[in-house]
């Protein structure tokens, strides 16, 4: 019997959610569809996935695209501030060579005064508060400040090269909080979902027959169908170009299958020449240990993990 499992990941789930809502639009009042009518389902569905632009209206994003522009400003905020923090490293590396005349070329007691109070001049891999220190420290020796191959070693680019740092650090954080907030958003869509859809099943129960084919119409299979998947239908074998040896092949999706059995014989004497598991309705083998011209008979099922369905029709092939 097929249980009708309510998918977890996306793509599925919206797929499942479309073909709700247009069944929903076609039987729902038919078969009497109260609580997860076609209305409700929508609503579930343009809360994950967005409304376009229409009739003067503006588009409305889903919790989806929210949530993907929320990692990708994460990803931008967090490079961003790297790299405000290794630029400040340079430009301090430059201010310490320009204090070498006075304080040293090695660390002493001295380079205290100048911020480097860890009993050496290595630059922290954030150096804010270092800045900070040498901005005070080029306030109090204003004599000292310099110009190192255009770059100011002086207290008011110390004081905007920390701020640079501050304000990337305050936006990397905030689009930490962006993203956490677009995420929950998103996964409460999905339970929502995921919940309208487990009514809509329940609810269909309770209206149509088990073997009613209108369970189809709703993305559902019929639950008096098998757990194993149909028999995949439509096989097409095409061959690459000469010499090349390739066979590309394609088939009609098959409900309830995760991956297929894709397989060939010679059908001069029976012997398989291959045998792959291939996750889509698709795939492109090569043969190159057979002769051009070889026929072969082709064939494919439908697996998950309730079994395997019987082979397809044959379809012949000549090896190019």
């Amino acid at each position: 019997m097929a249980n009708n499992s309510i998918p977890t990941a996306y793509d599925p789930l919206v797929q499942l959610l479309e073909d709700a809502a247009d069944g929903a639009h076609t039987h729902g009042s038919a078969i009497g569809l109260v609580h997860n009518n076609e209305t409700a389902i929508r609503a579930d569905l343009i809360a994950l996935v967005g409304k376009p632009a229409a009739g003067g209206s503006p588009a409305v994003p889903g919790f989806k695209s929210l949530w993907n522009a929320a990692q990708t400003n994460k990803s931008a905020k967090t490079a961003a501030l790297r790299t405000a923090q290794s630029n400040a490293r340079v430009y301090v590396r430059t201010c310490i060579r320009s204090l070498f005349p006075v304080l040293g070329e090695s660390w002493s007691a001295d380079w205290n005064a100048a911020g480097f109070t860890g009993g050496s001049l290595a630059v922290p891999a954030n150096p804010l508060t270092l800045l900070q220190q040498m901005r005070a420290y080029y306030v109090a020796n204003p004599a000292r400040e310099s110009v190192v191959q255009g770059i100011q070693c002086n207290a008011a680019t110390c004081e905007a090269t920390a701020q640079g740092i501050s304000d990337a650090e305050s936006a990397s954080n905030q689009s930490n909080t962006d993203a956490a907030t677009a995420q929950k958003k998103y996964l409460d869509g999905m339970t929502a979902a995921r919940d309208r859809l487990t009514g809509l099943r329940n609810e269909l129960t309770q209206l149509i027959a088990a073997d009613d084919d209108r369970w189809y119409a709703f993305g559902f299979d019929k639950p008096s169908d098998p757990s194993t998947p149909e028999i995949p239908a439509n096989l097409i074998a095409m061959a690459g170009a000469a010499s090349t040896k390739l066979v590309i092949a394609h088939w009609d999706d098959a409900r309830r299958a995760d991956s297929y059995r894709f397989r060939a014989v010679t059908k001069a004497d029976g012997k398989e020449a291959l045998n792959v598991i291939v996750a889509d309705s698709q795939t492109s083998q090569s043969f190159p240990h057979l002769a051009a011209g070889v026929v072969l008979q082709l064939t494919v099922s439908a697996r998950n993990s309730a079994g395997e369905s019987p082979a397809s029709d044959v379809v012949e092939f000549t090896v190019p």
